[in-house]
């Protein structure tokens, strides 16, 4: 990838995660990209398909740094809960303006090239519960863990309390004694 297409992918990310899809034009991401329209169009043709590939570099990222995050722990629990402080840290950061893909289901629904890429990016976060939670030996189910956090982010991105996080992980250890 050239350096003027990284420009433009890393400043469309940043944009589209803070304003939304619908709200950030062209013009403002070749503007505060600091490239020509020619090389705009160069490297995306569309809007469109500029706003798949945000989604699939801001998954790349996200699998990297999860998977960075769990192979640091040594057993399921320890990744169970290294996961939770890994949204806990992404929800404290300054840059936090909720989760890209589900804005991308609201804002753009109709739009039937990115449904395959939010479904496979919330599927391989369900399997990787899946694979901690076999670890764990517990009855406890993957989407149920997904979900949860899921409903962390948007209650974080609404409220900016950092309560969503520590509430999750509270429910869960619950629902780990209870399914033991």
């Amino acid at each position: 990838m050239s350096k003027k297409q990284e420009d433009i992918l890393n400043t469309s990310i940043k944009l589209f995660n803070e304003y939304g899809f619908v709200n950030v034009g062209v013009d403002r991401i070749i503007h505060d990209s600091n490239v020509a329209k020619m090389t705009f169009y160069k490297y995306f043709p569309s809007k469109d398909n500029l706003i798949r590939e945000c989604l699939l570099e801001r998954d790349k990222l996200i699998r990297t740094s999860i998977m960075q995050t769990l192979d640091s722990c040594n057993n399921g629990i320890a990744k169970l809960k290294g996961l939770f402080e890994w949204y806990e840290n992404w929800f404290k950061q300054k840059d936090f303006f909720g989760c890209m893909f589900v804005k991308a289901n609201d804002e753009l629904i109709h739009d039937v090239l990115l449904v395959p890429i939010i479904i496979e990016h919330k599927t391989w976060l369900t399997n990787t519960i899946s694979i901690v939670l076999k670890d764990i030996k517990t009855e406890l189910s993957a989407s149920q863990i997904r979900i949860i956090l899921d409903g962390a982010t948007v209650n974080e991105n609404v409220y900016g309390d950092n309560v969503a996080i520590t509430e999750s992980w509270a429910l869960i250890e619950t629902m780990l004694n209870y399914a033991k």
